[in-house]
């Protein structure tokens, strides 16, 4: 048993994939019978106050193993807890190593240690990158990041920084679920061909090309006519044609159309470890996303998923379009990346990870 209580902090009290993954670790602390608490800056309540990241961390316990997800300013958290704490800081994206931004893409000043101006306008971008990593160094927190990709970047920005990797990890089913009850829970007709876009924000989600995700669709349904698409994520509910946009939904409800779709079209331009990979995988549906980040770790192209030569927008038309009508591969990618995924990237497997790491800190 833990000598220590494990404090997850995110920025967000409910919200977001970082907020999730603490979730999940939390959950495995209460089955094993560990000490836990979650911290947070800011609840969903629009009554509830704002909390600032200094604030959050003095009213940590002392010598709590605190486990940093997400903060509205990272470094302002971590200078400020108390001595006695023992950190782990999960690298959910690059926000910590960069001058502001979540993934630097293609931008060059990445390699130029952010400097000032920044290209995408982040105040101070320069100044930020070595507060930031200023911290991490001081505080000689256990970096993890889910991805080998994300952890050549963070050393990339700093070689004195060392990461640990533990892949992102969800609950999984023993069975992916049935496809005929969840079309028919869902109004579907047994014999549609659907497609399903996801992302929090919707047509807003830039990262994951939610304002093209209409231009993608019109792409898909040019070469399958009989197609349908359901987009979820956004703040609206509305029916263009065969193309239905469903504002954000719960876990279940989101199963129950993994379930019911052929493929997920995730043209992302940039992502670590995602979970919505995951969660398809645990519903036997098939991917086809761009090969950026760390989403190459988890779909291996042609066996549980397809990889697309990043920001070739015919080309994953083509792919998701071609999978529509070949009912059987996409079935047989679902497959194999519900059974494959069930050993790499289930919930107990990150559980058990993070839990050796928390033993070896104290």
């Amino acid at each position: 048993m833990l000598n220590r209580p494990v404090i997850h902090h995110t920025a967000l009290a409910r919200s977001g994939g970082a907020t999730r993954v603490a979730e999940i670790i939390m959950k495995g602390l209460l089955r094993s019978g560990h000490k836990f608490g979650h911290s947070f800056e800011a609840s969903e309540n629009p009554d509830d106050p704002l909390v600032s990241p200094a604030e959050a961390a003095k009213k940590i316990p002392e010598g709590s193993i605190v486990h940093l997800h997400s903060s509205a300013a990272p470094a302002e958290f971590i200078e400020a807890l108390p001595d006695s704490s023992k950190i782990v800081i999960t690298l959910h994206d690059t926000q910590m190593i960069t001058g502001g931004c979540s993934y630097p893409l293609d931008c060059t000043h990445f390699e130029k240690q952010c400097l000032n101006p920044c290209p995408r306008n982040f105040p101070q971008s320069e100044q930020l990158r070595q507060k930031n990593i200023s911290a991490l160094l001081k505080s000689e927190a256990q970096l993890v990041s889910p991805s080998k990709w994300l952890g050549q970047l963070t050393r990339k920005a700093n070689d004195k920084l060392k990461v640990k990797i533990i892949p992102n990890g969800i609950p999984w089913p023993d069975q992916p679920g049935n496809k005929k009850n969840a079309r028919k829970s869902l109004g579907l007709h047994p014999a549609s061909k659907v497609v399903l876009f996801v992302a929090h924000g919707g047509h807003k989600a830039g990262y994951k090309s939610g304002p093209q995700w209409a231009e993608y669709w019109a792409l898909i349904k040019a070469r399958c006519p009989e197609a349908v698409a359901f987009a979820i994520g956004g703040n609206k509910n509305e029916r263009k044609g065969d193309f239905i946009n469903i504002p954000y939904v719960d876990r279940d409800t989101l199963r129950k159309f993994m379930r019911a779709a052929d493929i997920l079209a995730y043209p992302t331009l940039a992502d670590n470890h995602p979970l919505v990979i995951l969660e398809a995988m645990a519903n036997a549906l098939p991917a086809v996303s761009y090969a950026v980040g760390g989403i190459v770790e988890q779909i291996s192209s042609g066996e549980n998923g397809i990889l697309i030569h990043p920001y070739e927008k015919e080309s994953l038309a083509d792919t998701v379009s071609e999978l529509l009508n070949n009912s059987h591969t996409a079935a047989k990618l679902g497959d194999t990346g519900f059974h494959k995924g069930k050993t790499r990237f289930s919930d107990t497997r990150m559980f058990n990870d993070y839990l050796k790491l928390y033993y070896r800190l104290v």
